[in-house]
């Protein structure tokens, strides 16, 4: 282990200053009105690749990846008039390579209140990101999980389908050369044999892309598919609980751009939580509506699912979404699925917020950002 020493009993306060900025494990940076960067630490240069020379002057932009700087640009216009903010971003090394930071800014004013410059201190926060992508996959394994136990029923049904009508056809073909009629009937138990394989092709599709690993390029996703598929992923716990689905969807498709198998993991983690929430509740009804709508002065979806459960105490509302709380019995629940939930909506540069009457059920409402026209 490495140990720094000060030699000289007589340095400046300013200097030691310096070296405990130095020694900080997180990026400082400070930037002046134009925004270029005119302080950095050492640990900007490990992280980013840079010399401490190249980047003092260097417009702040040149550190953030592209698909951030429109979001850079307004952050930094709302920095100057508000003085602090916490967001997420993505900062680009000097190589290309990428790095989720978390960053912390305040601004310095003068006597005069004008604005002098921002300081930020900037996380790395790649182990967070790789152990909620870990989450993530654990948390859809589970869903497989509960989802075993009605798959073979979901693929028993059309096997049965496949077996009966093959053994019709080869009862056909015992009998000879086939007529005209007995053609037809061929046709039409090959017809069978061929829906019920892809019922089973689509099951099998399903549960192997649904138990990928985080992909981590964003795509256009319809949001309306992600439920559907959510649904079906926990249809079985629907079913053990007699939970009736209202899914109203106006619009033929809800367009955003993300990860599809996270924003699903979204929706059944939210399902589930209302299947167990209703189990003991007379009407038992899950009703999943999406709208138009805005988040961060930006067009978004609105997706409301709302359960007829047992409701969420006003005292455990602010405190739902901490990892590990849960309202649920002892060894009913790891209190993630809605830290995960959470943290996928962030991720997406959306967000979500939970309404309860204790008693009469609960309403999430999770903002997704549309995707912009095709000719923007």
């Amino acid at each position: 282990m490495s140990r720094m020493r000060i030699d000289d009993e007589e340095i400046r306060d300013a200097d030691i200053f310096e070296i405990l900025l130095d020694n900080f494990p997180d990026i400082i940076h400070s930037v002046n009105e134009k925004g270029q960067i005119v302080y950095t630490n050492k640990r900007a240069e490990i992280l980013l690749n840079y010399s401490r020379d190249e980047l003092i002057g260097m417009s702040v932009h040149e550190i953030y990846s592209d698909e951030v700087q429109e979001a850079v640009k307004a952050g930094f216009s709302n920095l100057k008039q508000k003085g602090d903010k916490t967001v997420e971003s993505v900062l680009k090394a000097k190589d290309g390579k990428t790095l989720p930071v978390e960053i912390r800014s305040f601004s310095i004013y003068d006597d005069a209140g004008a604005f002098i410059r921002t300081f930020s201190i900037l996380r790395d926060i790649r182990p967070i990101k790789e152990l909620q992508a870990s989450l993530v996959h654990a948390s859809r394994l589970a869903a497989i999980g509960e989802l075993s136990s009605g798959v073979a029923h979901d693929i028993n049904n059309p096997l049965t389908v496949i077996l009966l009508s093959n053994e019709m056809v080869l009862r056909e073909l015992g009998k000879g050369a086939p007529d005209e009629a007995a053609v037809g009937r061929l046709e039409s138990f090959s017809g069978d044999i061929q829906r019920a394989s892809k019922s089973i092709q689509k099951l099998a599709d399903h549960l192997r892309n649904f138990s990928r690993g985080m992909a981590d390029k964003y795509v256009e996703v319809d949001i309306a598919s992600c439920i559907e598929d959510a649904l079906f992923i926990t249809s079985n716990k629907i079913k053990t609980v007699n939970l009736d689905i209202q899914f109203d969807a106006e619009l033929e498709t809800y367009l955003t751009t993300g990860i599809s198998n996270n924003i699903e993991q979204v929706f059944a983690n939210l399902i589930s939580n209302a299947c167990d929430a209703v189990m003991d509740g007379e009407k038992r009804t899950l009703s999943i509506t999406v709208e138009a709508s805005t988040f961060d002065n930006h067009p978004s979806w609105l997706t409301t699912v709302t359960d007829t459960g047992s409701g969420i105490p006003e005292n455990e509302l602010e405190d739902i979404f901490q990892s590990f709380y849960t309202t649920k019995d002892k060894g009913k629940g790891t209190g993630l699925g809605l830290s995960i939930t959470r943290g996928i909506i962030r991720d997406h540069k959306g967000d979500i917020i939970v309404s309860s009457i204790e008693g009469k059920g609960t309403s999430f409402m999770i903002h997704l950002l549309q995707s912009p026209p095709a000719d923007a």
